[in-house]
């Protein structure tokens, strides 16, 4: 009898032990085999045709989709799992495009496709040669310039008009940060003074700037190290200005920080937005009750 009984245990010890093994293999193969579903891959026929149901873009406002699209076709994607597929060379072709910052490639399972986000740059200026020309280019607020092909950026970025041939010494398309930020500061005193937008300025002329607020221009001379203490007179002159004088006003002249003078024109009538800038230079300036100086054509 006890003979019987061990080998009864010896029996199903063993059995356990095959149950065991057979498990481990039937674990094994139902893991090979939930990898090998189609599920895992991304379809390069659909990936081909950057079919939505694999490739979602998000995130592109400035950036035609067309171009990361382009991209997507020429990136060689390996054909494996999903959660193996290194993206890394996609993110780093998308990201050589001028308005993109950053990119991000989500990887999702069953079935497999992508996610690209795109961060893109923020314009602070669009560059145009006249105010009768729409902008030609931008240039974002980290000093990257971006070309024709990007045109129209989206109002949405309330980029500031600047008009500029790009002359040498002062080339807009090698603008740097430094360059992009000295700008942006003057913009921000001037509506910082003025409690009003800058709706342009021009630099043209480097050594004649204008700068147009609203209904206003300001001559600015040339940008130096006494620019700020110049139109911080803006404060002063431009409440008393406008209510006396109104749409008279052709330019308030801050070209110097002893003086500061309103010329005005008779003719002038009222235009949204007066794009004119070719004015007449008359010096004969006289007295007014203003703290200023006015000069009347």
């Amino acid at each position: 009898m006890r003979r019987g009984i061990i080998a009864s245990k010896n029996l199903i010890r063993n059995f356990r032990a095959l149950l065991r093994v057979g498990l481990i293999f039937a674990f094994i193969y139902f893991g090979i085999w939930v990898l090998k579903l189609p599920q895992w891959f991304i379809d390069k026929d659909l990936l081909t045709i950057v079919d939505e149901s694999v490739v979602k873009i998000e995130g592109n406002s400035i950036t035609p989709q067309y171009k990361i699209i382009d991209l997507i076709k020429q990136t060689e994607l390996p054909h494996t799992q999903i959660f193996r597929l290194d993206t890394r060379e996609l993110e780093k072709n998308i990201a050589q495009l001028q308005p993109i910052k950053k990119v991000y490639v989500r990887r999702y399972w069953f079935p497999g496709r992508l996610n690209i986000l795109v961060e893109e740059r923020t314009p602070v200026f669009l560059i145009a040669p006249n105010l009768e020309t729409e902008p030609i280019s931008a240039i974002t607020e980290d000093g990257v310039f971006i070309d024709r092909e990007y045109m129209p950026i989206p109002p949405e970025f309330n980029a500031t008009k600047i008009l500029t041939y790009g002359l040498a010494g002062d080339d807009y398309e090698q603008w740097d940060k430094k360059r992009v930020d000295e700008i942006l500061k003057l913009i921000k005193t001037i509506e910082a003074y003025s409690k009003q937008d800058v709706k342009y300025v021009d630099l043209r002329n480097p050594k004649d700037v204008y700068v147009q607020i609203g209904d206003i221009m300001l001559r600015l001379g040339e940008i130096n190290e006494s620019i700020y203490n110049r139109v911080k007179w803006i404060a002063t002159i431009l409440p008393e200005a406008q209510s006396k004088y109104g749409t008279k006003i052709k330019y308030i002249d801050l070209r110097w920080e002893d003086a500061r003078y309103i010329k005005l024109d008779n003719n002038k009538k009222h235009v949204e937005g007066n794009t004119k800038r070719d004015f007449t230079e008359d010096e004969n300036f006289i007295d007014e009750t203003l703290e200023e100086t006015i000069d009347e054509d």
